[in-house]
C-alpha cells in the first residue's frame, strides 16, 4: 500500500512539474513574439530556432502530463484494490 501511495504522489509531482514547464514555455513564446528577448536582433533563423525548440518542449511537457495523469490513475486504482484485499477502511488517499 506504500509503494502504491508513493507513486501516486510521485505521479502528481510529476504532473504539476510538467504543467509548469508548459506554462514556463508558453510564457517564453509569447516574449519572443513580442520581441522582447532579442535584444533588438532581427534574426529570423534565431527566432525559427527558439520557436522550433520551445514548441517541442511543449509538446514534450504535455506527453510527460499525459502519461503522468495515466500513472497516477493506475496507481489510484491499484491503490484501491489493495485496500479492499487488506480490509482497510481508507480507500484512497487523496
Amino acid at each position: 500500500m506504500l509503494v502504491s501511495s508513493i507513486a501516486k504522489f510521485n505521479a502528481i509531482n510529476q504532473m504539476s512539474n510538467s504543467a509548469f514547464a508548459m506554462m514556463q514555455n508558453s510564457n517564453a513564446m509569447m516574449n519572443n513574439a513580442n520581441g522582447h528577448t532579442f535584444g533588438g536582433e532581427h534574426d529570423l533563423s534565431m527566432l525559427n530556432q527558439m520557436d522550433k525548440k520551445l514548441s517541442l518542449d511543449l509538446v514534450t511537457n504535455k506527453l510527460l502530463y499525459k502519461i503522468s495523469y495515466l500513472q497516477e490513475k493506475m496507481a489510484e486504482k491499484r491503490l484501491e484494490a489493495e485496500c479492499k484485499k487488506n480490509g482497510s477502511t481508507f480507500t484512497t488517499l487523496a
